[in-house]
């Protein structure tokens, strides 16, 4: 197998028994508690949130991330597949960290639990205790977008800010930080949009249509953010998908930026 970004349930079931897979459920405890697909071991990916890009809190991201990918099994030649309940941004933000932090082979599971147990396959309450292993982070910082990196694209023609959060959130009418509104000059793609109704991701005409619709151009830099960088990682992966060659997740994203006094604001 290649390196695809995404993968059915009946190919994530190809490989899931082999030792060169690492499976590793994206959700919080409690519900993989309940019910997983065997072998895989649990990263609750929502409890590692990091909203501090200046150069020091980069560093120290980097190393924190690369130290706890390593615990679970992450080595070179492993495959990792990351999944959640549906095609969803804890996923997502899985593939985009070991994109960032040098690893290739990462892939989400397309419809998560939900396809695979439609499609018959088995899961169990057993846990898998993970088998740690050597990671070196080799950082590919052309997939990260910093809040400096951010202030130099608000009047740059040639990158494009998405914004992959609410409507609601977009225009103010939603606060989650000290302020409210967007990043000036960010146009508004709700995330939602590329998942059906069955939690799989859209398909490729759909997605294009989407995303040519608003004028998101392959041509451009595309840098997304949403609240905390996982929604964002997951229009990273799916503008990744779509074959957009410069593509960059915001990793403070609005709790950093709104949380900023000087950072300018539009609603």
């Amino acid at each position: 197998m290649s390196n695809p970004l995404i993968l059915s349930a009946r190919q994530a079931a190809q490989i899931a028994n082999k030792r060169s897979t690492l499976l590793v459920d994206t959700r919080p405890f409690t519900d993989y508690h309940k019910g997983h697909i065997p072998n895989a071991v649990d990263l609750p990916m929502t409890e590692y949130h990091w909203t501090d890009t200046s150069p020091t809190g980069i560093r120290a991201f980097t190393n924190h991330m690369e130290r706890l990918l390593g615990f679970i099994g992450v080595t070179p030649n492993k495959r990792v597949v990351f999944y959640e309940e549906t095609s969803g941004m804890m996923a997502a933000r899985g593939v985009w960290l070991l994109h960032y932090l040098g690893h290739r082979k990462a892939s989400l599971l397309d419809g998560g639990l939900r396809s695979w147990s439609k499609a018959g396959y088995k899961t169990t309450t057993e846990p898998t205790a993970p088998e740690p292993g050597r990671f070196t982070a080799r950082v590919n910082p052309k997939v990260l977008a910093t809040m400096k990196h951010v202030q130099g694209s608000l009047n740059n023609s040639d990158r494009t800010i998405l914004d992959v959060r609410s409507e609601e959130e977009y225009d103010g009418r939603l606060l989650r930080a000290a302020r409210a509104g967007h990043i000036p000059t960010a146009r508004n793609i709700d995330w939602n949009r590329t998942v059906s109704s069955q939690g799989l991701l859209r398909s490729r005409k759909e997605l294009e249509r989407i995303y040519s619709k608003e004028n998101i151009l392959p041509s451009k830099e595309i840098i997304t953010y949403c609240q905390a960088g996982y929604r964002a990682a997951q229009t990273y992966l799916v503008l990744k998908l779509l074959g957009y060659p410069n593509v960059r997740n915001y990793l403070g994203s609005w709790f950093e930026w709104g949380n900023t006094e000087r950072a300018p604001v539009e609603k």
